[in-house]
């Protein structure tokens, strides 16, 4: 049974944790990283990735081909120069490659192993496989592979759901102990995925700074930063409801994480498993857990951290855009530039005693207007005045009565052109669909029918009092001469005269 230390202290004082570089040295020799400091760096990347690839699960390349992948991936970088101990001095490409191969040797990054006489091969060091995945995340470019972190993360969400998973009445240690572990290791990942994201808008904020032109600016941010696209790791938390599930289990977690017999099993499992004694099991069991709930809480915060950068970067790009066109474009320099030449050229002169000098270029514009003086300061603006909505001046309203304003609207509602009005008219002179008249064919009695043949003129079709809707088109000569109106017949009506047309049903 592991119990916890007296008063949460150790009765025997744990050793400090080594340091991370002390655990480094110890597993990889100094010179491992000394590759990636050389100006040839590109060099060893790209031969270790070939090599990794080739070599396979099985780790192994015999010589020969190492060497030949070596001189390809120098011919694919001949503009890299090469330093003494790499090369430089030789002109055979395969004793280049040779000085590459043993510099990878020297760096354990490759393991070269002589079995005999004639059978040498190029081993794949344990420590390159780590670095070489540390490299590909650094490089990571592509937002489709950073979406999993929202499948990783609803994995964690279903695992730790799951009825009684963390209850340690039922769950033996050992269980306990995979699924903490388990659920810490994929939610580490599932942030490191998440900073990928903060990586890619820093590099767009770097690309934003060393932008040339307004048009690279506004390219960069409508088109190639895309607030969409880099929003999709927060959107896919927004949508399957995970940010809500992640702070209920964080609250589930830290009450686990004060249960004293939850630690205590978490602590037996640790310690048959890693083969640790009770205080050291019971101080990293507390630890496992401290950590599940800081990385659930951990989500939220990276997902806020992208909305900040991204708003930051959308700022940067306004800011840059007004700076290169407000205060360093080009043109506006151009026209400054000209106008100061201008005044150091004709200083102490009037405009008027210019009238007659020769024009330094003739714009390409048909006609040219300059404004100088008082014409060219900003005009007052003027502000129109309310419009008069009523029906008179304000001594007739006063005396009008009530029914002297229905008489009012009754007139005016008369006299207006309305769709109704010319669908009677056409409903009684063509009851029939499919036929034609002409207005030479008719006369309007009286004012009202002249405004009716002038509503269908206006209009196409319309709802009779019944409810039917009738429609209609007008064709007449006026579409063909209406350049010259005097060729255009006409015809009379209520006392006017009305340019001829056909007005058809349909």
């Amino acid at each position: 049974m592991v119990c916890p230390p007296a008063d949460g202290y150790s009765l025997v004082r744990r050793m400090p944790p080594p340091n991370l570089s002390e655990k480094l040295l110890a597993s990889v020799s100094r010179d491992f990283f000394r590759p990636l400091t050389r100006p040839s760096a590109a060099i060893y990347i790209d031969c270790a990735e070939r090599l990794a690839d080739v070599a396979g699960e099985a780790g192994r390349i015999p010589h020969a081909e190492a060497i030949a992948l070596i001189r390809e991936i120098l011919a694919a970088h001949p503009d890299i120069v090469l330093d003494d101990d790499e090369g430089a001095s030789l002109r055979d490409a395969r004793q280049r490659a040779g000085q590459i191969f043993n510099r990878l040797c020297d760096s354990s990054w490759i393991e070269d192993q002589q079995l005999g006489l004639h059978e040498r091969w190029a081993l794949v060091s344990p420590g390159l496989r780590p670095l070489l995945r540390l490299l590909r995340e650094l490089a990571e470019d592509e937002i489709a592979e950073l979406k999993t972190f929202a499948d990783t993360v609803r994995g964690v969400c279903e695992t730790l759901e799951r009825p009684n998973i963390l209850d340690p009445r039922l769950q033996e240690p050992d269980e306990l102990r995979s699924t903490v572990t388990d659920c810490n290791t994929r939610l580490e990942s599932a942030i490191i995925q998440l900073h990928g994201v903060e990586k890619l808008i820093s590099l767009f904020d770097r690309r934003q700074r060393l932008s040339d032109s307004p048009a690279e600016t506004l390219r960069l941010l409508y088109s190639e930063f895309s607030a969409g696209q880099h929003m999709v790791c927060y959107d896919a938390l927004r949508r399957n409801g995970l940010l809500p599930r992640l702070q209920v289990l964080r609250s589930r977690i830290a009450d686990r994480r004060d249960d004293p017999l939850v630690k205590e099993r978490l602590a037996q499992g640790l310690a048959a498993h890693y083969h640790w004694d009770e205080n050291e099991a019971y101080h990293r069991a507390e630890k496992a857990l401290r950590d599940l709930e800081h990385r659930l809480a951990a989500i939220r915060h990276v997902a806020d951290a992208i909305d900040a950068r991204m708003a930051s970067f959308n700022q940067l790009s306004q800011q840059r855009y007004r700076y290169q066109t407000e205060l360093r474009g080009r043109r506006p320099e151009i026209v400054k530039a000209y106008c100061d030449a201008i005044n150091a050229a004709h200083e102490g002169m009037r405009l008027a005693s210019l009238r007659e000098t020769e024009p330094d270029f003739v714009p390409l514009v048909p006609e040219v207007k300059f404004f100088f003086g008082n014409e060219s300061l900003a005009r007052t603006r003027r502000v129109k005045s309310p419009a008069d909505l009523t029906f008179g001046n304000e001594s007739d309203r006063a005396e009008e009565t009530a029914e002297e304003t229905l008489a009012a609207l009754r007139e005016r509602q008369r006299l207006a052109l309305t769709p109704q009005r010319a669908a009677r008219l056409v409903a009684r002179l063509l009851p029939e669909k499919s036929s034609v008249l002409m207005t030479s064919d008719f006369t309007a009695a009286d004012m009202d029918e002249m405004l009716d043949l002038l509503a269908i003129a206006a209009y196409e079709h319309a709802v009779t009092a019944d409810g039917r809707r009738v429609r209609w088109s007008i064709e007449g000569p006026g579409k063909i001469s209406g350049l010259t109106p005097e060729r255009i017949p006409t015809d009379s009506h209520a006392g006017w005269n009305v340019e001829r047309f056909q007005v058809r049903r349909g």
